[in-house]
């Protein structure tokens, strides 16, 4: 997910693990489905394709080149959905488009993922239902999320903790967990984790190593 684009290895079972998750959580937020306006390469669409499909609700699709200048316009002709998710750019445009006191309107939840997420735009959208979500391209989409219930009074949005089937666990250089506030790095293990790189297997080896705290096979 950083440097030269790599493809990984998505199973079936992390893909059903996250959108069981989205079926409940977004998709049960409402009956109006979800609008799809982004390419179907990017994985942040998976859940607006698949999470109303499964439930019986509308998939509304944008048209391929829409004017981001009438993105507003084009949400607002058929909400409210059930969810909608989206980058943060595309977020940043509705805030020019949609009434201050207006955001909740849109959508029973809103989920901001695929960038950082600035905690000034995050504070903008409060109002609404919004999620911060967080997921490197060797998980399944996403790999956790943080409810924003209020304007952020820090520097960085948190990412908040796991999805279902999902671990977080911040290790020192020996993958010694460290203490609660201290600096490490996040591993990110469970169902949602990929296989591994295409075509890659050294790299594989490096990144993609056994949980030490997890179950006998864990990544």
């Amino acid at each position: 997910s950083t440097g030269r684009p790599k493809g990984v290895v998505i199973t079936h079972r992390g893909l059903a693990n996250h959108l069981a998750w989205a079926v409940t959580e977004l998709a049960g937020r409402g009956t109006g489905g979800a609008p799809l306006f982004s390419s179907v390469s990017f994985d942040l669409v998976v859940p607006n394709l698949w999470a109303p499909l499964l439930t019986g609700q509308p998939l509304h699709l944008l048209p391929e080149a829409v004017d981001l200048t009438e993105l507003g316009a084009r949400l607002r002709a058929r909400a409210p959905y059930a969810f909608i998710k989206l980058t943060p750019g595309h977020l940043e445009i509705l805030s020019h488009q949609i009434a201050p006191g207006h955001e909740s309107d849109l959508a029973g939840v809103i989920v901001v993922a695929g960038e950082a997420l600035p905690p000034a735009l995050a504070g903008r959208w409060a109002g609404a239902r919004l999620i911060n979500e967080y997921g490197p391209t060797e998980t399944s989409v996403g790999a956790c999320i943080h409810p924003v219930t209020t304007a952020p009074d820090r520097p960085s949005v948190p990412i908040g903790r796991p999805l279902p089937g999902m671990t977080m666990r911040v290790l020192d250089e020996r993958c010694g967990l460290v203490p609660i506030g201290s600096p490490g790095e996040l591993y990110v293990g469970g169902t949602g984790v990929a296989q591994g790189y295409v075509g890659r297997p050294e790299l594989t080896a490096e990144r993609f190593l056994p949980d030490p705290y997890g179950a006998p096979g864990a990544r």
